[in-house]
């Protein structure tokens, strides 16, 4: 796993506040990202939540592991989809969350847009194979991306190939509770009253009008999430904290 945090744009000269603080003033509220990225897919580094949707059948099931070969270019995350649909448009969604992955709108800034990309290979040919996208979880609510669903047919991902969704917005995710049902007007809180994000990805297939067992194949690589914050939320947020520091030191030397 690999974390970078730029926070403030090009810095202009530090400031003395008084009691001692040094702070760095920005030019017109540059704003920075922050960037999540996983091209290795340690165990340990994941967990998982299942959802099996009503009309899963007794040989539902996922599995989800890491593989030391054959990614792009090694380690890489298989995940295979057992759907035993009973009855049309049965579903399963598995549910990947990173145990480093991070966010919080309240303390980082409220979030401008979210950069999400993989790469995909789907290893056997029915249909789209798996939809996949962003999760988030949130106030125990978790969220998939929805707008647009990343799918990943055979003819174009027999190989590894990027797989990505730029610009998504709070809107771009629904809820999708613990029976499987996705709501699109439930979405997660990007602005600055927000809670504690974590981040990950999903895995889902659905049957369509079909019904029967089908078994779907696909691995992830190089799985990034980028985050950018409003215009100055980090470096206002820094600078209100060196202020804050700068009040408590003049208060304490009385």
């Amino acid at each position: 796993m690999v974390f970078s945090h730029t926070v403030c744009g090009r810095i202009t000269g530090p400031s003395r506040l008084a009691g001692g603080v040094l702070v760095a003033l920005t030019a017109g509220q540059a704003f920075g990202s922050v960037v999540f990225f996983d091209g290795t897919f340690a165990s340990a580094n994941w967990s998982e939540v299942n959802i099996l949707g009503p009309g899963n059948g007794s040989l539902s099931f996922v599995s989800t592991q890491q593989q030391p070969v054959g990614g792009n270019p090694t380690f890489w995350r298989q995940v295979t989809i057992s759907l035993d649909a009973q009855a049309p448009f049965t579903a399963i969604f598995n549910l990947n969350l990173n145990a480093t992955a991070f966010y919080n709108p309240s303390t980082q800034g409220a979030i401008t847009v979210v950069d999400y990309s993989e790469d995909s290979i789907a290893l056997n040919d029915v249909g789209n194979v798996q939809a996949s996208g962003l999760l988030v979880l949130q106030g125990g609510s978790y969220y998939i991306q929805r707008n647009p669903t990343l799918v990943m047919p055979f003819s174009s991902f027999s190989n590894w190939a990027p797989n990505s969704a730029p610009g998504l917005l709070a809107s771009d995710l629904w809820e999708v509770d613990l029976a499987g049902q996705v709501d699109p007007t439930s979405n997660p809180d990007f602005s600055a009253a927000g809670g504690v994000m974590q981040l990950g990805f999903y895995r889902g297939s659905s049957s369509g009008f079909a019904t029967g067992v089908s078994v779907r194949e696909a691995g992830i690589d190089n799985w990034s999430v980028r985050i950018v914050p409003a215009p100055g939320a980090a470096c206002t947020l820094a600078l209100m904290g060196a202020l804050g520091a700068a009040r408590r030191r003049r208060s304490t030397r009385g």
